[in-house]
């Protein structure tokens, strides 16, 4: 039975050469990718944005059929949910062909019972979204490429970097310490609760990325809907009453169509 520590830099070392492979053939290893990871994952599976009230669920990748959905939860912060994308990224590549080569190599390692997965996906993650080259270049900047900067310039180092990769602090301070750029175990240590209260009480401006944006989306689901009611297979109230939970903005707007027809149909228009 392999140890723990042993586990972990098995499942980190397997997930950053599957990530740099990764970038090598998609995007390239010098920028960050933000945002965008989401319109990747939607590329490539059926998104489903949920609203959970749970700290302990941030996602889920579900293949069903040969049809793969991935489940984000946007009851976190805009920095978690890009995070948790590019973690769910990883499960979603194990299940079809989005590693290319790599996909055999990779199922026969994270297939053996003691291969640590769920480390591999979040390690996989910070090396998507934080890639190696782009994060040593942009650490060395902000830190004016001293060797050994203080406290105070490596937590402000820290925040810059969160801020232009879009990731979570304290996933930017591990990354850092990971690649032997950042020596202080304290700030390594600190909470994403804690980074944010440091960024409350500094100069910087409040980000976006540090907001809860809760919203519920099924794209895919609704296209379906739609395309029924097109036919004339689903009613307008129909089509509202199966997408009140999946994509209320959606529900919404056939309950305005069935109320204008409604009123259209009482004037006598």
């Amino acid at each position: 039975m392999m140890h723990n520590s042993s586990a972990i830099a098995l499942a980190e070392s397997v997930a950053e050469n599957i990530a740099s492979t990764f970038l090598t053939n998609y995007f390239g290893s010098d920028i960050f990718i933000g945002a965008d990871i989401e319109r990747i994952l939607a590329e490539q599976a059926n998104i489903i944005y949920q609203d959970v009230a749970d700290p302990k669920y941030s996602g889920a990748a579900v293949s069903y059929k040969g049809t793969h959905f991935i489940a984000l939860n946007t009851h976190q912060t805009l920095r978690a949910r890009y995070y948790s994308a590019a973690h769910e990224l990883w499960h979603l590549g194990l299940d079809t062909n989005l590693f290319g080569d790599n996909h055999n190599k990779a199922l026969k390692i994270t297939n053996t019972p003691d291969f640590d997965t769920e480390r591999a996906a979040d390690h996989f993650a910070a090396a998507v979204m934080m890639p190696k080259d782009a994060i040593i270049r942009t650490w060395h900047k902000y830190v004016h490429n001293y060797s050994k900067p203080n406290r105070q310039l490596a937590q402000t180092a820290i925040i810059r970097v969160a801020n232009v990769s879009s990731m979570p602090y304290e996933a930017v301070a591990r990354r850092l310490s990971e690649l032997d750029l950042l020596l202080s175990t304290s700030l390594v240590r600190l909470t994403e609760d804690e980074w944010q209260a440091i960024v409350s009480a500094s100069s910087f401006p409040p980000s976006p990325l540090d907001q809860v944006v809760p919203f519920k989306k099924f794209s895919h689901y609704s296209t379906v809907v739609n395309q029924l009611v097109d036919h004339q297979q689903l009613s307008l109230l129909e089509a509202a009453q199966l997408l009140t939970y999946a994509d209320p903005t959606v529900a919404k707007n056939f309950l305005e169509r069935r109320q204008a027809l409604v009123n259209k149909l009482e004037t006598g228009d």
